[in-house]
């Protein structure tokens, strides 16, 4: 398959046609999105010619595989229903199995807009490796799901600014072929195959002169989970290897600050005030301002974040002497 393109006047990006582009979507018991998700991504009006949409099914135990095969999409089973999934290494494995240029990796909660994906080839047109998309707000989610939505996509929602950045998160993310396959892709080890997991890819192409854009016009509608204490579980997650990942990758904003972890950790009261206070006024200069009637629920997930932090830190630090092929424990989430 020809994954070149036909390219018009540098810069044009409407006028070039994309021969076939990948979308490879990482599904762990998806069923009540998954055919959505598929059907959005297959009706998305744009300047590629074919698009191949790879579910990545991995250990589902309900009906996720058959509806994604219902709505157009290759399914890939991973594992056996109901062994434990490795959202890092269901990307990876989309990567191999995907013919296009560019891959796209979307997760399965995550509803492409229209003009998605135009928005998307349109920045590649223009340049960029990598193309970030923004992350809205569906209709309808209970109290804690948009506190959670709230309190993890405050920089990349479609009220931000688009622009040049240091890094993207995966869940609307999307990279040209060659340079992607040039690294070693996401990292798929403990704890990395939940959470940074796409740090180091972005660090390594970031230092050869590739370059990261968001586009807060390639949105899509992300379906967080309910429940309080999805809510803190979450975000102790995200923090549990923030500093080992950000300080090695340098592929975050400030990320100076995570190449001297002892200050973090001891400051991490200071900096969950800090950090509640940047959430809300990411928001409140968007002209969003339900998060301030959820300060206290916001601020809990920031003591839950720099618990996260300073645990996983500590952990970095204690075990950084062993061997690069040493194995490493499993974080205890609960």
């Amino acid at each position: 398959m020809d994954t070149g393109l036909n390219a018009g006047p540098a810069g044009g990006g409407d006028v070039i046609e994309w021969p076939l582009v990948s979308v490879v979507i990482p599904a762990r018991n998806e069923a009540g999105h998954i055919a959505e998700v598929v059907t959005a991504v297959r009706s998305q009006t744009s300047a590629a010619r074919e698009i191949e949409v790879l579910v990545m099914d991995d250990g589902s135990t309900d009906a996720t595989a058959e509806q994604a095969r219902a709505a157009g999409a290759r399914v890939v089973s991973l594992r056996p229903p109901g062994e434990r999934g490795n959202a890092a290494s269901a990307r990876n494995r989309g990567a191999a199995e995907s013919r296009g240029d560019p891959i796209i990796f979307l997760d399965a909660d995550c509803v492409p807009d229209a003009g998605w994906l135009q928005a998307i080839l349109r920045m590649h047109a223009t340049g960029a490796t990598i193309v970030g998309g923004s992350l809205g707000l569906p209709r309808g989610l209970p109290y804690m799901a948009r506190c959670d939505y709230y309190c993890g996509w405050y920089l990349i929602h479609p009220r931000a600014k688009a622009g040049w950045v240091p890094h993207h998160p995966p869940p609307n993310l999307s990279v040209r072929r060659e340079p992607f396959l040039s690294t070693p892709g996401y990292t798929a080890e403990p704890p990395f195959d939940y959470t940074n997991e796409e740090r180091a890819w972005q660090g390594q192409l970031v230092a050869a002169g590739h370059r990261i854009y968001f586009e807060p016009r390639a949105s899509a509608s992300h379906y967080n989970r309910p429940g309080f204490r999805n809510l803190m579980r979450r975000n102790y997650r995200w923090a549990y290897t923030a500093v080992e990942a950000k300080s090695s990758s340098k592929a975050a904003r400030l990320a100076w600050l995570y190449r001297h972890p002892w200050l973090l950790i001891l400051g991490s009261p200071l900096l969950a005030i800090a950090h509640t206070a940047f959430i809300i006024g990411c928001w409140a200069r968007a002209g969003v301002w339900e998060p301030l009637l959820m300060l206290p629920a916001v601020f809990l997930s920031r003591i839950a974040y720099v618990t996260g932090l300073a645990v996983g830190a500590v952990q970095w630090l204690r075990l950084r002497g062993r061997p690069a092929n040493a194995p490493r424990p499993r974080p205890r989430w609960e």
